[in-house]
């Protein structure tokens, strides 16, 4: 298995069905702490500098803002979306356990992006938190990436019963089958991505001629004797049936599903007696909006992320080791950025296009509020009241 080893977003390695060595992937990641790498094509749109320089401000400066704003409005999202309030829909199962997928996704990339910001300071440190981030901690994030993803692929099937058979979605979307869906989901990413935490683990070791303790990278015998396949099972396979297909299942009911409200508010407003049914329509037509809108961000954030792993797919040259390794490596991280952005944006859907999810949220805040004003109110009476004693 190759993945890429930089402070990216977890990602499968490019198509170059080469093996690498223990020493090949070691001198990789050392070549982010050092200021002589040329892991990459000389060659491309971009040169090293300007792509080392692309990635320094998205990973260290971007990135670890928008993980814990993200970090944070899943956490209320979770919250909200999972209390009695609104549990009672089917779709905010879904929506639920997806926020409980981010949080996930969004305190693992954090944690990956440490190594960035200690390195300004301690290189050696650095490495070794990205070594160890690179085993089990990566392979999790691309089980919760990937997780995310088929979520998103729920919510658009369930959107699609929705505006097409508006008689049975209720019949065929129940909250059991919403549960089934997302264990399901888990459980298929889970059982496609286990076989990489075989891979390799880290080890930890005395360097005399430094002085400090280091990480190192212990590659197990069966990864090293097959490393063809896992080359081809995660760059190939899993890059196609993971990544590149759920985007191509999302994009083309989430355009029908909009063609078809479009004629369904048309149809409304041409026939002036339709009205007997116009407040489910409505609560339709909000819900339908809703989704759509955390679909189509998923779209536009996961496309450019899509369309580079597709790329290099068919062509070497835009493999990290390549002629344009340089803008391969920019625009993987312009890809994780926003991976990251689409798993913080939802929390700003709910509040603006879900009245009931806002409404929740300010009752939350408004008592957490009042509870911390009584008990300041409180402490400040306590405090007056032992100085009225002290004085009499």
């Amino acid at each position: 298995m190759a993945f890429n080893t930089t402070l990216n977003t977890l990602e499968p390695c490019e198509s170059s069905f080469t093996t690498i060595s223990a020493s090949q992937m070691n001198s990789t990641i050392d070549d982010q702490y050092s200021n002589n790498s040329n892991t990459a094509g000389s060659g491309g749109f971009i040169t090293k500098v300007t792509a080392d320089t692309i990635r320094s401000v998205i990973n260290c400066y971007l990135i670890p803002p928008v993980a814990l704003f993200g970090l944070i409005g899943n956490v209320l999202s979770l919250i909200i979306l999972g209390g009695k309030k609104m549990r009672q829909f089917s779709t905010n199962i879904v929506l639920a356990y997806l926020a409980f997928i981010d949080i996930l996704l969004l305190l693992i990339v954090f944690m990956r992006k440490v190594p960035c910001l200690v390195a300004k300071a301690d290189p050696i440190t650095a490495q070794n938190i990205d070594y160890v981030m690179l085993t089990a901690p990566g392979i999790l994030e691309l089980i919760t990436s990937r997780t995310s993803s088929l979520l998103s692929l729920v919510i658009c099937c369930e959107r699609f019963i929705a505006v097409f058979k508006p008689l049975k979605v209720k019949l065929w979307v129940t909250p059991k089958r919403m549960i089934f869906s997302v264990v399901a989901v888990t459980v298929i990413v889970i059982g496609l991505v286990a076989v990489d935490f075989s891979f390799a683990t880290v080890s930890f070791y005395y360097d005399n001629t430094k002085n400090r303790t280091l990480a190192r990278i212990n590659y197990q015998t069966f990864y090293l004797e097959n490393q063809l396949f896992f080359n081809i099972y995660n760059n190939v396979f899993l890059a196609v049936l993971l990544r590149i297909l759920p985007m191509v299942l999302i994009t083309i009911p989430t355009v029908a599903i909009i063609a078809q409200m479009r004629r369904r508010i048309k149809w409304f407003k041409d026939i002036p007696y339709a009205t007997q049914n116009s407040n489910s329509e409505n609560d339709i037509q909000a819900v339908t909006k809703m989704l759509m809108t955390v679909v189509s961000v998923y779209i536009i954030c996961n496309v450019p992320g899509s369309i580079s792993i597709f790329i290099s797919l068919v062509d070497r040259r835009f493999t990290t080791r390549g002629e344009f390794g340089n803008t391969k490596r920019a625009v993987s991280s312009m890809a994780s950025f926003l991976s990251v952005l689409n798993s913080s944006a939802n929390f700003i859907v709910y509040i603006v296009l879900n009245k009931k999810f806002s409404d929740i949220l300010v009752q939350m805040l408004c008592g957490f509020l009042k509870k911390s004003r009584r008990y300041d109110h409180a402490k400040v009476e306590s405090v007056e009241t032992m100085s009225s004693t002290l004085r009499s």
